[in-house]
């Protein structure tokens, strides 16, 4: 059930078409998760600064059950970071990324919780 989030102040025109896919395929690959079970969300033409600059710049979250902490984040901060550049041309050093573990009980999902999905 990861979910990725990304907010960004970078234009809708200005994102590859492809973005989503891309993302999806990339963290299914990093985290061991199928895609069918990723939600991957974006935000973009967001009113945002960073440093006190509206420079390309975004605020991203990835929520997961399990698969999130160390060693696991700093490869996605760096694989996640590399896709942004490349695709937004945003600076890695203008990207901030939440890793959020959530609970399998707190995660509902066609009417039951993912506590009771064997995944």
């Amino acid at each position: 059930m990861p979910i990725f989030t990304l907010y960004t102040n970078v234009c809708q025109s200005a994102v590859p078409p492809s973005l989503m896919s891309d993302l999806c395929l990339l963290l299914e690959k990093a985290m061991d998760v199928p895609a069918k079970h990723f939600v991957i969300s974006i935000h973009t033409d967001q009113q945002m600064t960073f440093g006190n600059t509206s420079d390309p710049c975004a605020v991203c979250s990835l929520h997961s059950i399990g698969k999130l902490g160390d060693p696991h984040n700093e490869n996605y901060s760096k694989l996640l970071c590399d896709i942004l550049n490349k695709k937004l041309h945003i600076p890695p050093e203008r990207i901030y990324i939440n890793f959020v573990q959530v609970k399998s009980g707190n995660v509902g999902w066609n009417s039951i919780t993912m506590a009771k999905v064997d995944l």
